[in-house]
């Protein structure tokens, strides 16, 4: 029996930094296509995989400087947004991806949100950032704080000027694992 995956993952759509630049990543954001990359891979394998983006109830807006503002003000002042709900039958995955993008050294908000909502109990969970820079930084601690009776895997991070370069990172990532996805 395949193994039923989860890859719940928080992206950011709209003007992003790629490249040292703000680009319009409408549709897009560098998570969601790190996300994408990841379940095609893993369907690849055979695996049962559910894609879930986690959004915040109040839409971030489309600016990166209003979307970095807010970012900003809602983690020093240790806010949590309100997300959406899901995914349905959660309990039935025993193995999750969260993705997310790196802000402020830690996880985003929703990604807070989404850990503080779920039962991870018995769960292995499987960070991926996106990020200008700093890699993980400080959201690995920030993760397992949140789901102390998950096991959490070592994940990969794609830096979002090369994350057109997404399916090979994943690619590495899953021949180094190979003995958990095999």
């Amino acid at each position: 029996m395949a193994r039923k995956v989860l890859i719940a993952y928080f992206s950011h759509e709209g003007e992003n930094l790629v490249d040292d630049e703000i680009v319009d990543l409408t549709g897009k954001g560098n998570t969601k296509i790190a996300a994408q990359a990841l379940k095609g891979q893993l369907e690849a394998k055979g695996y049962l995989v559910n894609l879930h983006r986690i959004e915040p109830m109040i839409p971030y807006p489309f600016s990166y400087q209003d979307t970095n503002a807010r970012s900003r003000q809602e983690y020093e002042d240790g806010a949590v947004p309100l997300i959406n709900a899901g995914p349905n039958g959660f309990e039935a995955y025993d193995t999750v991806f969260l993705g997310y993008p790196n802000w402020y050294g830690t996880i985003p908000g929703p990604i807070l949100a989404f850990l503080r909502d779920h039962d991870f109990k018995g769960k292995t969970i499987i960070p991926f950032v996106t990020h200008g820079g700093q890699r993980f930084l400080y959201s690995l601690e920030a993760i397992k704080a949140e789901t102390p009776t998950a096991e959490q895997k070592e994940g990969f991070a794609i830096a979002a000027p090369y994350i057109g370069s997404a399916d090979k990172v994943i690619s590495d990532w899953l021949a180094k694992n190979a003995d958990f996805f095999d």
